[in-house]
C-alpha cells in the first residue's frame, strides 16, 4: 500500500440521528418565526421609541434571534456546549412562556399545548435521547 493508497481512503461521516435532525428542524422553525416577529415589530418600536416596554420586548426578541441563530449554524459541530446550551434556551423558553400566561391569567389546557409550549419541550425531550447524546459526545 503506497502513500497515495492511505491518503485517499475514504472514512464515512457518522449520520445525525433523526431526532438530533428533528431537534434541529424545530429549532431553525423556531428561529424564522422570531425573524419573522422581529421584522413585524421594528418598525412599531421605531416609531414608539419612547416606549421602553416595546423596546424591551424588540431586545429580547433580538437576543432570541441571534442565541438561535449561532446554536442553529453550530449544530453541526457535535460539541456538547451546543446541546447544553439548546436544552437551556428551551427550558428558559418554557418557564418564561409559562410564567407570563399564569401571571396574564391565561394558564389553562390551551396553555400547555400551545406551540410556545410544545415546540421548547419537544427540542428538550429530543435532545435528552440516547442517541442525541451520543451524537453531541465529542
Amino acid at each position: 500500500m503506497g502513500q497515495n493508497d492511505r491518503v485517499t481512503k475514504v472514512i464515512p461521516a457518522e449520520q445525525m440521528p433523526a431526532t438530533v435532525r428533528a431537534a434541529r428542524v424545530i429549532m431553525t422553525l423556531q428561529l424564522g418565526v422570531s425573524l419573522l416577529l422581529f421584522a413585524m415589530m421594528l418598525p412599531a418600536a421605531v416609531a414608539a421609541f419612547g416606549n421602553p416596554v416595546l423596546l424591551g420586548v424588540l431586545l429580547r426578541l433580538f437576543l432570541v434571534v441571534v442565541l438561535l441563530g449561532w446554536l442553529v449554524f453550530r449544530w453541526s459541530s457535535r460539541r456538547k456546549w451546543v446541546r447544553w446550551c439548546a436544552v437551556a434556551i428551551e427550558a428558559v423558553a418554557v418557564g418564561s412562556y409559562l410564567i407570563t400566561a399564569a401571571i396574564d391569567g391565561e394558564f389553562g389546557w390551551r396553555t400547555l399545548i400551545d406551540l410556545g409550549t410544545v415546540l421548547p419541550l419537544a427540542i428538550v425531550i429530543t435532545l435528552f435521547t440516547p442517541a442525541a447524546t451520543r451524537w453531541f459526545d465529542r
